[in-house]
């Protein structure tokens, strides 16, 4: 009981405490544990859990409370942009996360309605309730650290290919530093401009089913001293995404994707 709170201190989801351990530094064996991997749902078609003012209720959500209305991305509304990522995985290839410790994907049609694997859907916007996706287990937040001014980060993550290979794959990644609610700016920090698009079209390579470990290339990173938590977003994708303003905003493609997992998480700083 002790453990759950610190885990959310990081802006981590204690529901899959293994992760949550390997994440934040524990040396644990899967083998020593006596935990395989397990198989995830396929097809197992995926979105984010920012909050999105943009949504089939027509309500407004909160990046924070009191704040204004949330314009991240995150519900799919198929043939416009911005719209939410979406990936289809049919069947599901690979994922964000370590399936080794219990890492997983979980199955929806839609972020904010419909059936959903693990029970709840993803945002529930008549709630104001965002940040309910329990197979968010991708990167090591731990490790990226406080920000303490205009300085250069990295972190690193997770895939787990379930079958087949190779592929290449792609990571996209946004951080919204001065807490406006939206990704896409481009920030001026001291001598240096931050862009909150952090990492563009990563490409990683993926030799054949097993759990890979990978980390981004060096982004520049910006300071708030608000006390508030920060939106960041990470997508694994089978085609890159295009320079485009919807992009820039954390948006996928209008059409979705065929394969990989977007994963969304409120961190501290």
């Amino acid at each position: 009981m002790v453990f759950r709170p610190h885990l959310r201190s990081f802006g981590l989801k204690p529901t899959r405490p293994l992760v949550s351990a390997l994440i934040l530094g524990l040396t644990l064996s899967a083998t020593a544990l006596g935990q395989s991997a397990t198989a995830a749902p396929s097809p197992a078609p995926d979105l984010g859990d920012a909050p999105a003012s943009t949504n089939n209720f027509g309500v407004p959500m909160q990046w924070h409370a009191g704040s204004g209305a949330a314009q991240f991305p995150t519900v799919f509304f198929g043939g416009v942009q911005p719209t939410g990522p979406k990936h289809f995985n049919n069947p599901t290839l690979y994922f964000l996360g370590n399936a080794n410790v219990g890492g997983t994907i979980t199955c929806e049609g839609q972020a904010d309605m419909g059936a959903d694997c693990d029970g709840v859907n993803n945002i529930n916007p008549p709630a104001n309730t965002p940040d309910q996706d329990k197979g968010d287990d991708g990167p090591d937040w731990a490790g990226l650290g406080p920000i303490a001014g205009c300085q250069p980060k990295q972190y690193r993550y997770w895939v787990t290919v379930q079958a087949g290979g190779p592929y290449t794959a792609y990571v996209n990644s946004w951080y919204d530093f001065n807490q406006s609610g939206r990704w896409g700016e481009i920030l001026p920090c001291g001598a240096v401009n931050v862009d909150e698009w952090i990492v563009k079209n990563q490409v990683i390579n993926l030799p054949g089913p097993g759990t890979y470990a990978f980390s981004t290339p060096v982004f520049q990173a910006a300071q708030n001293n608000s006390n508030y938590p920060r939106w960041v977003r990470i997508s694994l994708s089978d085609t890159p995404l295009p320079n485009t303003a919807a992009a820039r905003q954390g948006s996928g493609p209008a059409q979705g994707w065929k394969l990989g997992e977007t994963e969304d998480y409120r961190l501290p700083n």
